[in-house]
């Protein structure tokens, strides 16, 4: 059986993977699974992704109206 490389994700895919699964993620919980695929980078890849457009933070507004009054970043998967 010949390697399949469309099976192999860099962290980044995975971290993206996580949140489109997922739909909404505190950074907390990007942080938890950045570490439990061994990089202390989940955050910045999270922010990374922001900043390509393919998910956003939500405003003060819809975290107070989906999570309540928290104090971290939640992010939406949304491409």
């Amino acid at each position: 059986m010949p390697f399949q490389t469309d099976l192999i994700l860099t962290k980044r895919e995975q971290i993206l993977e996580f949140i489109k699964l997922r739909h909404y993620v505190r950074t907390s919980d990007l942080i938890k699974f950045g570490l439990s695929i061994y990089t202390n980078r989940g955050d910045r890849y999270g922010r990374d992704l922001a900043e390509e457009g393919r998910i956003r933070r939500l405003t003060d507004d819809e975290k107070i109206m989906r999570f309540g009054n928290i104090k971290e970043d939640v992010w939406q998967f949304i491409k």
